[in-house]
């Protein structure tokens, strides 16, 4: 809880200009259905299939990771671009897809991002019932939903980020919950997932944005190329993102991307 709170405190001070943002955020945080669901979908990862954390703490990482993604685009979107919305608009959207790309988990693993846009729909249109914008904003929300998994390929920034921020969520693997590690022991996976120390979201040197991941050993080079790497690949942000692994005991550097 403590870690869901600071990441909370530290979404809404990255949206202390944008009222409308910050207001329909703090509802979803408080919004029984929505967290219902992503409850469940979170018991269906971790206690059901044996999987890594879908649930609060993951989409409350991803929104904060897609605000910082987003600053060191300069704030760059495609409805702001193409004269379709606000920079405010683009940034409901990006937090309403975030907090709500796994909601499916709830139903099966298979497809979830197909079954999560028909979760999230309605909710969505509850929350923004009285934004003047909203169809426009759900339609992009529902796209990084669509395209977080990289089985769809996002025409939208908002949505391209979305699925980066998603694959930035590796420390530690995801694995918070201790006995998800202890059941999937002797998977590559998981040692690669707990190789993971650390990744920080930095302005890059040659290209806007660096994501520079600490490891523990090598190991973690799987989950960056397995995890990571397709959804950079896929989302159409490639050519603004850089990616170093630093072995922590060694201090090699390892240029990814």
């Amino acid at each position: 809880m403590f870690k869901q709170e600071k990441l909370e405190k530290s979404i809404l001070k990255k949206l202390e200009k944008y009222p409308k943002a910050k207001s329909i955020f703090k509802k979803m945080i408080k919004d029984k259905e929505l967290n219902d669901l992503l409850e469940l979908a979170n018991l269906v990862s971790i206690t059901r299939l044996n999987f890594n954390d879908h649930g609060k703490t993951h989409v409350l990482i991803v929104i904060d990771s897609g605000l910082k993604l987003l600053k060191l685009l300069n704030y760059e979107t495609n409805l702001k671009k193409e004269k379709q919305g606000t920079l405010e608009d683009s940034i409901i959207a990006i937090i309403m897809g975030a907090y709500m790309h796994d909601l499916g988990m709830c139903l099966n693993r298979n497809n979830h991002e197909l079954f999560g846009i028909i979760l999230a729909k309605p909710i969505m249109e509850r929350i923004l019932k009285n934004h003047k914008n909203k169809h426009k904003i759900i339609a992009t929300a529902m796209e990084g939903i669509l395209c977080h998994m990289a089985n769809y390929k996002p025409t939208s920034i908002e949505a391209g980020l979305i699925s980066v921020a998603d694959g930035t969520d590796m420390t530690a693997g995801r694995a918070r919950i201790a006995h998800t590690f202890e059941r999937r022991k002797g998977k590559i996976h998981t040692y690669s997932a707990m190789s993971v120390l650390n990744v920080k979201i930095k302005k890059g040197e040659k290209k806007p944005i660096l994501i520079e991941i600490l490891m523990r050993n090598p190991a973690g080079i799987f989950q960056i190329e397995e995890i990571m790497l397709p959804k950079i690949s896929n989302s159409g942000l490639s050519n603004k993102i850089e990616v170093k692994a630093i072995i922590k005991d060694t201090k090699e550097e390892l240029k990814i991307l």
